[in-house]
């Protein structure tokens, strides 16, 4: 066997310095195949994902979910590995022995052969240092400051993994009952490093409060294991109008929906 020339032996680290300096730049994504995904969220929503875009589980591809296995998640914990059945409306649970399940809470099931991650994360109330970003968002939907809600929270994670935490907040004035607003809202947005990033926002007049949904927070969960966690959102109408749910994710500097429903 010839032995590798000095000429040679250069280009073959300079191949390999460049291979390990990709790897550093890029992380794992690099090596990593992706996997299909599917993620069933509620009662609204059957998603899949093939390793470039999100679409619908169409009505004719019930074999991938009707007595499949999916991970299920209640209220944020693992709940535990299930099939699932969807009928009226509603997911029923059934252990391997076929015996039904109960379960109360916000349901998601996920099913997938490649990593995933989903946060257990806490509500915590407003406080007074939060009147500074909340003023700063309604001004910019022509609200005056210091509006009345009927739900607000915020929620502290580390939404980008880069080891600082995020702030989300979530306000809405939406189905008052000690209150009559002019303006409707909701508003879900993110505060990095003191600046704003919207994800949802929504403004109505209050006649036609009940043409809109009350937005809530479900569920953080990193679905393509790329260190980002996706958002998802619930939206319920009034009543038995349903629900409304969509999935947001940062691309770049800002969060863009990557899976939405028709309202």
């Amino acid at each position: 066997m010839k032995q590798i020339t000095g000429r040679y032996k250069i280009v073959l680290i300079l191949l390999i310095l460049y291979v390990v300096l990709m790897a550093v730049i890029f992380g794992p994504s690099l090596f990593i195949s992706h996997e299909e995904i599917y993620l069933l969220v509620g009662s609204t929503a059957k998603w899949k994902y093939d390793g470039e875009k999100w679409s619908d589980i169409e009505e004719g591809e019930k074999n991938l979910y009707s007595w499949e296995a999916y991970d299920v998640y209640i209220d944020q914990k693992k709940f535990g590995n299930y099939q699932v059945v969807f009928s009226e409306n509603k997911w029923y649970l059934f252990d391997s022995s076929k015996q039904p399940v109960n379960y109360n809470g916000a349901f998601l099931g996920v099913k997938t052969k490649g990593k995933y991650q989903v946060a257990s994360f806490v509500k915590e109330d407003f406080e007074e240092s939060d009147a500074t970003y909340l003023n700063e968002v309604y001004e910019k939907h022509h609200l005056k400051p210091n509006q009345p809600y009927t739900e607000g929270y915020k929620v502290s994670f580390d939404l980008d993994q880069d080891e600082e935490e995020e702030t989300l907040y979530v306000v809405t004035n939406q189905f008052p009952d000690t209150f009559a607003p002019a303006t409707i809202f909701n508003f879900v947005f993110v505060v990095d490093n003191e600046n704003i990033k919207m994800i949802y926002e929504q403004t109505g007049s209050f006649t036609k409060m009940y043409d809109y949904c009350k937005i809530r927070l479900d569920y953080l969960i990193d679905v393509d294991h790329n260190g980002k966690y996706e958002i998802i959102l619930n939206c319920g109408y009034f009543s038995t109008m349903g629900n409304c749910t969509s999935m947001y994710a940062q691309q770049g500097a800002d969060y863009q929906p990557i899976k939405t429903c028709n309202t």
